[in-house]
């Protein structure tokens, strides 16, 4: 028998905090979860029931503005909804109720607490947790601004001066590759959208980005792998994978990265000391793995989006990998590099840095054209690249595709 809002509410007023927004979730569970879609008349519940019951944004008497939340309550109700989140089986139902509590996101107080349990969710590993958050970021859309502040507020929690946390961050890929996927999309609309590197990704989120592409070929293809199960009569958003970006990214590394800086570091040997008796031959030495420089994750990084290029061969339907007109976008930040260098007399032939990032560029569309990952106007971005300086690579590459066309 279905309950009217008014006595829905009545029923949950019984209940003191937190009690009551467990409840209330109970009772959102049971309005969400069937065979149909809900109606109208039952989202408008749904709406109600959570603006006053889980984030006190409007009072008993359905005011517009309630007291809110304080800290302790907001960690609270991210508990108690990580813990419900995670004991439903139904992954439709678990998607419908996670979209309806932070779907809107009109309240910036919301997407604080929506940062608050994802940041919490990476810390103890939840996996339910973080696939609901890949699906919202999918849904949502990557590069959309709530996105983009919400893998913001991760990176200040587990990117900033943490390096601990690294081994956790590593399994990401394993347990929740469809939320890293997406996590990943949303970082490249973040940084390196210039020749001069003036907002380039931390060197620890480098290493664990590093790490999860090169280590596992199809996770930028996961969230496309694995379509979000959304209740029916919803419209599902594309998934968008991070490899246009992660192009970029690597294209752009010879340009922005100082290798002067890193090449110059003073390596200074220990000093033996020998030991009463000591033989020489009992003399053990032991060599400490050096960190790769920020140089050459890049190119680790590059090595590994050629390999995930290969996975992301399509063997049925039309390919759905890489957009051209993402790609295109590389074009004037190369140009107008090239042009500051011509200003200052050199030669792009001869320019290192120049000729190794039109090299990535002509590797990563050989590996991503021959595998037919590239949709959209081929045309358009072959023409696009004919016009970047001179490369004897890229040039093959782009005349040997023009005549396939």
């Amino acid at each position: 028998m279905s309950v009217s809002a008014g006595e829905l509410k009545y029923i949950l007023r019984k209940y003191a905090f937190p009690a009551c927004t467990t409840e209330a979730l109970t009772r959102i569970e049971h309005l969400l979860s069937g065979r149909t879609a809900p109606t109208n008349k039952q989202l408008d519940i749904v709406m109600d029931v959570i603006a006053e019951f889980v984030f006190c944004e409007s009072d008993r008497r359905s005011g517009r503005r309630g007291p809110g939340l304080t800290p302790l309550q907001e960690v609270q109700v991210v508990d108690i909804i990580c813990e419900f989140i995670s004991d439903l089986s139904d992954e439709t139902t678990k998607n419908t109720i996670f979209l309806s509590l932070f779907g809107g996101m009109e309240s910036q107080k919301r997407l604080n607490t929506l940062s608050i349990l994802a940041s919490m969710a990476i810390s103890a590993s939840s996996t339910p947790a973080l696939l609901a958050v890949g699906v919202w970021l999918q849904q949502m859309g990557c590069s959309s601004p709530q996105s983009i502040q919400l893998v913001e507020n991760i990176i200040r929690d587990h990117f900033y001066l943490n390096t601990s946390n690294q081994a956790a961050l590593r399994s990401l890929a394993n347990t929740a590759p469809q939320f890293v996927a997406n996590f990943i999309t949303a970082v490249t609309e973040l940084y390196m959208h210039d020749s001069h590197g003036t907002k380039k990704p931390l060197k620890n989120l480098l290493e664990v980005i590093t790490f999860w592409v090169y280590s596992n070929p199809t996770l930028c293809m996961s969230a496309q792998l694995n379509p979000a199960q959304l209740p029916s009569g919803s419209i599902p958003m594309a998934a968008v994978t991070p490899l246009a970006g992660l192009i970029r990214w690597c294209a752009l590394a010879p340009l922005c990265c100082d290798q002067t800086l890193e090449d110059g570091e003073l390596i200074i040997p220990m000093k033996k000391i020998k030991l009463e008796n000591e033989n020489e031959r009992s003399v053990v030495k032991t060599i400490q793995q050096k960190p790769l420089t920020e140089a050459e994750l890049y190119i680790k990084l590059h090595l590994g989006v050629l390999h995930s290029l290969r996975a992301g061969r399509r063997t049925h339907g039309p390919p759905t990998a890489v957009n051209a007109q993402h790609l295109v976008a590389l074009v004037p930040i190369i140009q107008d590099y090239a042009q500051q260098e011509l200003k200052k007399g050199e030669n792009l032939q001869n320019n290192q840095k120049l000729q190794d990032c039109l090299d990535r560029i002509g590797q990563a569309m050989q590996v991503a054209l021959a595998n037919g990952c590239v949709y959209g106007n081929i045309s358009n971005l072959l023409s696009a690249l004919d016009t970047l300086p001179e490369n004897r690579l890229l040039r093959i590459i782009i005349k040997t595709h023009q005549q396939s066309i």
